[in-house]
């Protein structure tokens, strides 16, 4: 799970790169995924639906509110007990050792720093006397300083005792695309975000890890952010689907709606129901209904005879349920009719 703490943070002035959303950037809000949190119980209900097996505990700035930070440990903790991983990430502003002694008690694993300078490195030595797994997340932007900057702090990761490096793919986003284009940066031909030449940095800086210390090195390519959410939402939809919804294997819910006049709307259940639709999977609603998606797709021909209107609706597994993508119910049938005509042929030739 990602618990972001605060959009509040000293730097972003100093990172143009951020790629924290315009409508999260110094805004006091907290969510736990995409789930905005009100109480406690927002964020231990996100964590049972997603079943997590730990929290990433991110911002802006966590150091910016550590009473905070402190209370969501001790919160999972406790709740979920001593095995649920907890890490964090920040660019140690808020950094000292009164902080970190407060966040190791209450259940701190593992910090990841994110510092260019120098002066900020020092935050990472002190973090390196407690009994966390510490260790720096970056970005991997190409060409000088910055590569030269990231195999220094390698180098200095290595002399204090910290355990690794986590270089991630440079990316556009809505909040850093003017500054990225400003810095001389472009988007991968092949990607819709990542940056071009970060992977290739990415590569000669974890050569320089490999050969020159004793730290673990990572690449996290821009798309891997997509895949977790995926993998996040697949766990999610099968925990809060309706009867009606079925959970798609990538992580979405599907579901069928329909709608018409009184009398066509009376029609439609009754065909539902003759053809063994449980009636669990069926739900009237405001003037429509919604059926198993499979229900629609299998009678879409006949719906549409009855003269029905109505979508196969796809949606993310979230409280709101995004829309992700509409199908309408005359494009369903036509779909249907052409594979089953398909069918046909394919038989016939075969015989």
């Amino acid at each position: 799970m990602v618990l972001f703490v605060t959009g509040a943070c000293p730097k972003y002035s100093e990172c143009p790169y951020c790629t924290i959303s315009p409508w999260r950037r110094n805004r006091d809000v907290i969510y736990a995924d995409e789930v905005e949190v009100k109480s406690d119980e927002d964020v231990l209900r996100e964590a049972r639906l997603i079943e997590a097996q730990g929290v990433g505990i991110t911002g802006g700035e966590p150091s910016v509110v550590p009473g905070r930070v402190e209370h969501y440990l001790r919160l999972l903790k406790g709740e979920f007990g001593e095995e649920f991983h907890a890490h964090l990430y920040t660019n140690g502003w808020g950094i000292t050792e009164e902080v970190l002694a407060r966040w190791v008690d209450a259940g701190l694993d593992e910090i990841r720093f994110h510092v260019w300078d120098e002066g900020g490195w020092q935050k990472i030595r002190l973090a390196a006397e407690f009994d966390l797994r510490v260790g720096a997340e970056m970005p991997a932007i190409p060409g000088s300083p910055w590569e030269d900057r990231l195999r220094d702090l390698a180098l200095f990761l290595d002399s204090v005792g910290a355990e690794f490096m986590n270089l991630n793919e440079l990316e556009f986003t809505e909040g850093n695309r003017r500054s990225l284009l400003a810095m001389g940066m472009r988007p991968r031909p092949d990607s819709e975000v990542a940056a071009l030449g970060s992977r290739e940095a990415a590569r000669r800086v974890l050569e320089f890890i490999e050969r020159e210390t004793g730290i673990d090195g990572y690449f996290c390519p821009a798309q891997q952010k997509d895949h977790q959410m995926w993998m996040r939402w697949r766990r999610r939809a099968k925990n809060v689907a309706e009867p009606y919804e079925s959970p798609e294997e990538r992580g979405s819910l599907v579901y069928g709606v329909l709608r018409g006049d009184e009398e066509a709307l009376s029609l439609a259940l009754d065909l539902l129901r003759e053809r063994g639709v449980p009636r669990d999977r069926i739900l009237i609603k405001r003037g429509e209904i919604r059926v198993a998606p499979e229900a629609l797709i299998d009678l879409a021909e006949e719906l549409v005879s009855l003269g029905l209107e109505g979508e196969l609706v796809e949606v993310a597994p979230l409280d709101d349920r995004m829309v992700l993508a509409e199908y309408p119910l005359a494009y369903v049938a036509r779909r249907e009719s052409e594979r089953e005509r398909e069918k046909e042929e394919g038989g016939g030739e075969g015989g």
